[in-house]
């Protein structure tokens, strides 16, 4: 007998047809509990990213050995019940070649990039997870999501090159909205069926493709460049089209909850520990349904905002104004806003970590790259970014490390998770961040 993710227990009860569903079960799986024994689809590697700004302190975040067998410090503190399945990097350089040390945009673009910016606020290709979204987005609802939990739609380090960034969703409502409001089809409920006004639009660009076609052919290079550039959105509106038509393949058992309520959503620490959960959450279900398979979260702009109530300074102007405590050896302040941003990434983790799917949860089958902008912002340093990318990449890649110190390229850590995500690059970065070699220790 043939048991797969479609098969329904049948019988009769007081003479009606009586049938029950099964749950997920380990013989749905490959030998390697990877795929889908139905389908032969392998579950979807999903990426996120995670951005806070200004950095950590030094002293109290980088642990002293490298390796499987690190310590957790006092700043990582918050990020210990998910040290299995994640990676520390410290000691990356920021090579800036002849160009300026953007304050506060230098460190950040290099990391999503792998280029130092000639520009500030500019980012100077796409970022990282456009890159990897052109890869594995194909075939879910949107390309990619971003959201903003301080509440500025500019808070958004998602671009398509230049001034192209994409902005964020500001707001648990308006992120619910884009995803679960007008168009979303439930893939677990039993009546899903395709949009006629997706199918409507499908049929009008479909009933153009061939005058496309004709109008291509007599034009010269450089307007056919122009054309075609113009038509790769058109494309990926297709292909957009074309996955809301088929009913998302998902794994996870998901109940999509009620609209969340507006709510205030600023700089203001207790705000965010409201607003950032509840978009962890959503986010975490759209890529359990298959909506998109790239979500940014950030929570600050890399001067960072943030500030407590009561405190008159803020974050940002702290990592300025307060001195040194001669006793400690840091800025004791800072250093508390410091373990706040990472509480507000352990509550993103806890989401991804807290939906089971398949052999194991979304995080399992997903990486998050969480990146900042400064390694001491007292003095706008970018050598030592913090660098954590957590998740198993559907077991490609290996977590638990302390990559200690080895004065990399910041690159060299993106170009390892293109490699873990299956993007086929072979050099990443350019200039003196220009790198070959991935972490091949860490991937499988």
């Amino acid at each position: 007998m043939r048991i797969d993710r479609r098969f329904l227990l049948r019988g009769t009860f007081q003479g009606a047809l009586a049938v029950m569903g099964l749950p997920f079960l380990d013989c749905f799986l490959d030998s390697k509990g990877e795929v889908l024994g139905a389908t032969g689809r392998p579950l979807p590697t999903r990426f996120n990213t995670f951005f806070y700004g200004l950095g950590l302190t030094n002293q109290l975040w980088i642990p002293k050995t490298g390796g499987k067998d690190y310590e957790i410090t006092t700043q990582l503190k918050p990020l210990e019940p998910y040290r299995a399945k994640m990676n520390v990097f410290s000691g990356l350089r920021v090579p800036l070649d002849d160009n300026p040390n953007y304050q506060h945009w230098s460190g950040a673009a290099a990391a999503v990039t792998g280029i130092s910016p000639t520009k500030t606020q500019e980012f100077n290709s796409k970022t990282i997870d456009q890159q990897i979204a052109d890869v594995i987005s194909r075939g879910a609802r949107f390309k990619s999501i971003s959201a903003a939990a301080a509440g500025d739609p500019k808070q958004s380090y998602s671009s398509l090159g230049g001034p192209n960034a994409i902005p964020a969703e500001a707001s648990p409502l308006s992120l619910y909205t884009r995803l679960f409001g007008p168009g979303f089809q439930d893939p677990t409920k039993g009546d899903w069926k395709p949009d006629p006004q997706v199918m409507i639009q499908q049929s009008v660009l479909s009933a153009v493709a061939d005058n496309r076609r004709r109008v291509m052919q007599n034009l010269g290079a450089a307007d056919r460049t122009r054309m075609d550039q113009y038509f790769t959105s058109v494309r990926e509106a297709e292909l957009q089209m074309a996955a809301q038509l088929q009913r998302p393949e998902i794994q996870a058992k998901v109940t999509i909850p009620a609209a969340p309520p507006d709510m205030v959503c600023n700089s203001s620490l207790l705000n965010l520990r409201k607003s950032t959960p509840l978009m962890a959450r959503l986010g975490a279900l759209a890529l359990a349904t298959d909506q998109t398979r790239v979500f940014n979260l950030s929570v600050s702009e890399p001067t960072s905002a943030i500030f407590m109530p009561g405190d008159p300074l803020g974050y940002h102007n702290t990592t300025h104004e307060e001195p040194i405590d001669p006793a400690l050896g840091y800025q004791p302040r800072v250093a508390q806003y410091n373990v706040d941003v990472m509480e507000l990434f352990a509550l993103l983790l806890k989401e991804l970590d807290g939906i089971p799917e398949g052999d194991g949860t979304v995080l399992d089958h997903s990486l998050v790259f969480a990146f900042t902008d400064q390694s001491y912002a007292r003095i706008h340093a970018v050598d030592g970014l913090p660098i954590f990318v957590a998740g198993g990449a559907s077991g490609r890649m290996k977590t638990g490390y302390h990559v200690a110190g080895d004065s990399s390229p910041v690159s060299r850590v993106g170009l390892t998770i293109q490699r873990a995500m299956g993007v086929p690059a072979e050099v990443w970065g350019k200039g003196s961040m220009e790198v070959r070699q991935p972490y091949t220790d860490l991937l499988t």
